[in-house]
């Protein structure tokens, strides 16, 4: 069944993915402008306090993630070595070898999110410096704090998830070389962001409310927005091949990746509310969640 979803019919699908996706967009934003959840100011101490360790602790462990996130985007960039990875062109509509290095490396959903996991540690860290120096937290700070976490963690969950379960497996069905997704910076991106992100929850004070479920979805949407632009006019690729919207199953496939990822964020919320009844519970089940999706190993390819 996914062979066929993932194949292309008569008629290409993109009309009718864009207008799910639109639809989609339209109610997300409409839900999030009435639920006034963006008008909600977190007490200041839910983003600068840890139960676990004192506040200027916390903030030597922003400022570390912020930088492990700065050092692998720039290391990924500066790379001087050519990758060669196989994504689907959008012409000739299959998966083609392709010479990439630098900028365009960022174009992918795995930079995406992990930019954005910079961001949350970079706004968080700035919060606590602010506070921690006696000044006043500004407030649209104390709201994008847990708004930005709640995303970065829900898409770290879906990238390492995807990248383990599907996309490795899957190009080895197809004899491609899988070298690159095993660099020290892909490996950062694919699982020293559930790592990352789950030590962060147990560190946090952050309080996620079920409201945030709206964000992810409206990152991703962004995000598949991007792709086509990028594989119209720009790389004339796309690089996952399951979400070009021409394809005979991309409404289905479209929506079941936003269906998994709102998945992901309640599974942060979850946790989020283990953590708040036990941390000791939580930790070990972030541990266990992170070790179960991770995959660094190398697979042999002769």
């Amino acid at each position: 069944m996914f062979d066929r979803l993932m194949g292309y019919g008569e008629r290409d699908k993109g009309f009718d993915t864009a207008l799910i996706t639109i639809i989609v967009l339209a109610m997300t934003l409409a839900f999030i402008a009435q639920s006034g959840i963006l008008e909600d100011v977190p007490e200041t101490e839910q983003v600068v306090g840890s139960e676990v360790v004192p506040q200027e602790y916390l903030l030597l462990f922003r400022l570390a993630c912020l930088l492990v996130v700065i050092v692998t985007l720039l290391g990924l960039i500066l790379d001087p070595v050519t990758v060669t990875d196989y994504p689907l062109d959008f012409d000739l509509r299959k998966d083609v070898p392709r010479e990439a290095r630098g900028v365009i490396r960022m174009s992918a959903f795995t930079q995406w999110h992990f930019a954005l996991i910079g961001c949350s540690f970079a706004i968080a860290s700035a919060a606590s410096a602010i506070h921690l120096s006696g000044g006043v937290v500004p407030d649209w700070m104390l709201i994008a704090s847990p708004i930005l976490f709640s995303i970065g963690y829900s898409c770290a969950f879906l990238v390492t998830t995807v990248i383990s379960f599907h996309i490795i497996d899957d190009m080895l069905s197809k004899g491609q070389n899988v070298g690159h997704l095993f660099s020290w910076y892909e490996l950062v991106m694919h699982n020293g962001n559930v790592a990352m992100m789950g030590i962060a929850l147990i560190l946090n004070d952050l309080e996620l409310v079920w409201g945030y479920f709206s964000f992810p979805i409206v990152f991703g949407i962004v995000y598949v927005a991007w792709a086509a632009i990028f594989a119209n006019f720009i790389g004339r690729v796309f690089i996952y091949d399951f979400i070009d919207y021409r394809k005979t199953g991309a409404p289905i496939i479209y929506s079941l990746l936003l269906g998994i990822l709102v998945a992901f964020f309640f599974l942060v919320l979850g946790l989020d509310r283990l953590a708040e009844w036990d941390r000791r519970i939580a930790a070990l089940v972030v541990i266990v969640i992170t070790w179960a999706i991770s995959r660094t190993s190398k697979p042999d390819q002769g």
